[in-house]
């Protein structure tokens, strides 16, 4: 189907998609819609059903054509819905669900962890445009988060709203409410980000049906699936950053991450050195303790040591003045035995005596 505007300069030839919905709620150009007999014949769109008073007020533009100056001008800043362009044709982001926001803030935490201690991204942001051109067509996307590294050579000021570069890193967090949805990340968005050199684009279903990870092959414009090794990915946009699937669904609490293989090299690292600080000082602590129990208990051993060698000398002491009053006694016994002796004697020769003096 080919668009004519008139009173306009903008003039492409588009072929769009059966749902597309053309409005004149922001005046734009009158235009044509001419059959094309070289075009297949395409479905008629599924009548719109009636507007809530809710949608009444907060009207989607989903589906408007609007040139791109338009798009940046008047849609990009929308309040209300957030707005992709698609080849001139407004394209509405999907409403995220309850789930996609905790796997949300759960990976993209241990993103920054990994950041933190390797600082090889200058800018991580979410849902800032970038504009992708093509031979036959120029998207603006608006990924759900996007990461530049310090070796793209474009580099943004932190005031920018919009990227001019590509995107080292893409994540999508997809909802399936709609088809067009599931079809827009799995294959129009996964088709422009490896034609336009994002080097890994990560697809997160929060039913886990869709989920998948993406890497460029060897010619920068198609994608392979990084294979899990052991249920881990190993992203090759950013060297040593891995997380297991699983962990995207039941999202632990990092600090019972820093002793699994899989994120001790880069997850709480200043945590791990205050742990390992109080270990350090626990266990310094403990051989104080340790080493004061063994001073004392050597102490003890020493005063053991030296009642025992008091008592001792006491016990020698005290043998020692009984063998003194044992020899005292025995030189006494001595003496009296010694007296006792010359006393026999003399008495003896007294006897003997007498005896001489009567045989005489």
């Amino acid at each position: 189907m080919e668009l004519l505007t008139l009173n306009s300069n903008y003039l492409k030839n588009y072929d769009y998609p059966p749902n597309i919905n053309f409005k004149d709620k922001h005046k734009q150009d009158t235009f044509f819609l001419l059959d094309r007999s070289d075009f297949k014949s395409k479905p008629e769109p599924e009548p719109e059903s009636e507007e809530s008073e809710f949608e009444k007020f907060f009207h989607s533009d989903d589906g408007l054509y609007v040139s791109e100056e338009e798009y940046w001008e008047n849609y990009y800043e929308d309040p209300d819905f957030k707005y992709e362009w698609n080849n001139g044709i407004l394209e509405e982001k999907e409403m995220p669900e309850v789930g996609d926001y905790k796997l949300k803030y759960w990976l993209e935490t241990i993103i920054d962890e990994f950041l933190k201690n390797n600082p090889i991204g200058l800018f991580a942001v979410s849902e800032i445009g970038f504009k992708m051109t093509f031979e036959n067509e120029t998207t603006i996307r608006r990924p759900d988060f996007a990461l530049i590294l310090n070796s793209n050579p474009i580099h943004p000021e932190s005031t920018d709203k919009s990227y001019i570069g590509i995107y080292d890193l893409c994540i999508e967090y997809l909802s399936d409410s709609k088809k067009r949805y599931v079809d827009n990340d799995t294959k129009k968005k996964k088709q422009e980000y490896s034609k336009a050199g994002v080097k890994e684009y990560y697809i997160i279903d929060n039913k886990k049906k869709h989920t998948a990870f993406y890497t460029l092959n060897d010619d920068n414009k198609t994608y392979r699936k990084i294979k899990a090794i052991n249920g881990v990915i190993h992203s090759k946009a950013l060297p040593g950053f891995k997380f297991r699937i699983k962990d995207l669904y039941s999202q632990p609490d990092l600090k019972k991450l820093i002793n699994d293989d899989v994120y001790k090299s880069y997850v709480l690292l200043d945590y791990q050195e205050q742990c390992q600080n109080v270990a350090t000082e626990k266990e310094a602590r403990q051989q104080a303790e340790k080493e004061k129990e063994l001073a004392l208990q050597k102490v003890d051993a020493e005063k053991s040591a030296k009642e025992q060698v008091e008592k001792e000398k006491e016990r020698v002491e005290k043998e020692k003045k009984r063998l003194e009053k044992e020899k005292e006694l025995a030189l006494k016994k001595a003496d009296s035995e010694k007296i006792a002796r010359e006393l026999a004697e003399k008495e003896i020769h007294r006897l003997l005596q007498i005896i001489n003096e009567r045989a005489a």
